[in-house]
């Protein structure tokens, strides 16, 4: 079980931090509720007494900016929270690091690792698979939290191990995003930089969507497996696999990987053209659906 959390801690860093900066109750009350985070005055000194915690999803996602109203570093008041806001302090691990397969042909000198300065919230994967047993589209929709001010974008990175390698697919922003530039740092892996449709302040969030399907002119192959990565800590991930109705594969499974755990099970996919898995908590780490023709 995780140790109980020390509301003193909480209460005498926001205390010290008001001191110092000489700003009221009130004065940070107003500033929330100019940066979208309506906080009550009652809210505001219960945490200060230490006679409660933040701990509804709101109360978590204004601690950035109360963290920047106070001129406190990022971080000093999150981490002493239990739940979302202190996971989300969790380092970002390198992409090749999580990956089941080699990295091909990798240049000299290339960093596999996203950014610090966004905080990876979710990860929704919904993956379409056609009555030729083809992935024909994916979607991917993230939501990242901004750790300073002035975030433009994010990168994502995409491998594979089939045989033609990420030059054979395409990447199409949908919503919340344009893509700023691809990079090919490896045969089978993609690096894509996001940039959101504005600077982010720091604490506001961003969700973006982004496609990813087959060039028209590269070789067909029949698939059979999926996995998505948690580069950091999410609140939550999920795949959703759809095949074609005129195509079901006989058998499914899901699967994880997390540090040392790693687990598969099989799932029932009668009566349903589609499977799902979803996990909280996670990562970093990869989870996925695998399936039998």
């Amino acid at each position: 079980m995780p140790a109980p959390v020390d509301s003193s801690a909480f209460a005498s860093t926001l205390s010290a931090a008001m001191v110092r900066s000489g700003i009221t109750l009130t004065a940070l009350r107003d500033g929330l509720l100019a940066r979208g985070h309506p906080i009550s005055l009652t809210a505001l000194s219960y945490w200060r007494s230490g006679l409660r915690l933040p701990e509804r999803r709101g109360s978590l996602e204004a601690l950035p900016v109360l963290e920047t109203l106070l001129q406190l570093e990022p971080g000093a008041l999150a981490k002493l929270v239990a739940g979302p806001a202190a996971r989300r302090l969790g380092p970002v691990e390198p992409f090749d690091a999580l990956i089941d397969y080699p990295v091909l042909d990798p240049a000299e000198g290339e960093e596999f690792r996203g950014e610090s300065d966004i905080s990876r919230v979710s990860t929704h994967v919904t993956v379409h698979v056609d009555a030729d047993r083809e992935i024909v589209s994916t979607r991917i929709r993230r939501l990242v939290v901004a750790n300073r001010d002035g975030v433009e974008g994010m990168t994502v990175f995409m491998g594979t191990d089939d045989d033609h390698g990420t030059q054979a697919y395409r990447f199409r922003a949908v919503d919340g995003c344009t893509i700023q530039e691809e990079h090919q740092p490896a045969h089978n892996v993609r690096r894509v930089q996001l940039r959101f449709p504005r600077p982010l302040m720091r604490g506001e969030s961003a969700l973006t969507e982004v496609e990813v399907t087959l060039a028209e002119d590269a070789s067909q192959e029949i698939v059979d497996d999926y996995e998505v990565y948690a580069e950091q800590r999410l609140e939550e991930i999920l795949i959703w696999v759809n095949f074609d109705p005129r195509a079901l594969p006989r058998r499914c499974w899901v699967y994880f990987a997390e540090g040392d755990l790693k687990h598969e099970w099989p799932v029932d996919i009668e009566g349903s053209p589609s499977v799902h898995y979803r996990q909280r908590d996670f990562g970093p780490g990869g989870l996925g659906v695998r399936w039998e023709w």
